[in-house]
């Protein structure tokens, strides 16, 4: 988590001063340099090849009890007339095991960034185009086989839809997404709603509720890995606004 929490210092700090360049030019700004994310539901699906882990055979299936280590989000948001832009940037450590039919533990560390540009068609509504890269880390033990490890690394293009109503004290902000479409994940979907409250001017806490459903293939050496995660809870974190 060190290190996380470095990144998310230094991301702050440039997000901040570039921030606050952009609203002098006529922008409205926002930054989310700590929000906090607690995955409830955790569905972790994943299909190891012959040989590498999976025993002759292969193996794999859907873990039964979840577990998660930690995670944490940070955000950045810019908008001027009919033009809005947004980033966020996650890291979320969660595994889990089945005891049985057979053995399965599944440990997974997920880091992603993601921008957008949407288009405002309506009152606070936007179409949304973007790309999301994803960095995976497996490491799964079927039975007593040699433990499988595997890295991929995506770069999925969206499309999507943003409702961001903004006010004096209060914002409220909604997105659904998907993509993938086979570019470098399968499927990618993402859909999230919050609550900006800002009780004195520049400074705001935000909470509200993050979806996540991700779909793949890894070839590696004409074996194909196959892996499917969900990621859903709450978040809650401040934010700083220009």
């Amino acid at each position: 988590m060190g290190w996380i929490r470095r990144i998310g210092v230094a991301v702050a700090a440039v997000a901040l001063t570039a921030n606050v360049a952009a609203a002098q030019d006529g922008w409205r700004v926002a930054v989310y340099p700590v929000l906090g994310w607690v995955p409830l539901g955790i569905d972790i699906n994943v299909n190891v090849p012959p040989g590498d882990g999976g025993g002759p055979e292969g193996g794999g299936g859907d873990i039964i009890e979840g577990r998660f280590d930690g995670a944490y989000l940070g955000g950045v948001s810019a908008q001027k007339g009919s033009i809005r832009i947004d980033g966020d940037f996650v890291w979320a450590a969660v595994g889990g095991d089945r005891p049985e039919r057979p053995l399965l533990v599944v440990d997974t560390d997920l880091i992603y960034g993601h921008a957008n540009i949407g288009f405002k068609v309506a009152p606070d509504l936007f179409i949304t185009g973007g790309v999301r890269r994803i960095a995976l880390s497996y490491d799964i033990t079927i039975n007593d086989f040699p433990r499988f490890s595997r890295t991929p690394g995506l770069w999925d293009p969206l499309i999507g839809l943003g409702w961001h109503r903004v006010g004096e004290k209060l914002e409220w902000h909604g997105i659904i997404e998907g993509g993938g479409f086979g570019v470098g994940a399968d499927v990618d979907v993402g859909a999230g709603l919050r609550l900006d409250w800002k009780p004195i001017p520049h400074f705001g806490i935000t909470g509200g509720y993050y979806f996540m459903y991700l779909k793949g293939v890894d070839n590696v050496r004409a074996r194909e890995f196959v892996y499917e995660q969900t990621l859903d809870g709450p978040t809650l974190g401040i934010g700083f606004y220009f």
